[in-house]
């Protein structure tokens, strides 16, 4: 099960989903998925994001928290990523920190 916010969602606050997530309007506020989070080529997001998975296609203007994440070519983010593991398509953007790996004890 999942929920789909289309290009013309416009949100102020943050957004909190319990199951897996697409998400492609616009938000300024954080977004925390307990499932796998989409933000779609046609999303704007200024604001931290917050998911087991993430698939990045759109802008994200925020951190990033994520076990798993994909960055598309269309992807452009200004900001920090930690995850445990990173695909970084060729034509991505990421400007910031970027922590891959588990936490050393």
């Amino acid at each position: 099960m999942s929920s789909h916010l289309s290009s013309d969602i416009q949100i102020e606050g943050d957004l909190n989903c319990s199951t897996d997530l697409i998400f492609d309007g616009a938000i300024t506020g954080n977004i925390n998925s307990k499932g796998s989070l989409t933000i779609g080529q046609n999303a704007s997001v200024k604001g931290d994001l917050k998911a087991e998975k993430a698939v990045i296609e759109g802008k994200v203007a925020g951190n990033g928290d994520f076990n798993s994440c994909r960055l598309s070519p269309t992807s452009v983010i200004s900001g920090s990523v930690s995850t445990i593991s990173l695909q970084m398509e060729e034509g991505a953007s990421l400007e910031g920190q970027c922590k891959v790996g588990k936490a050393k004890a």
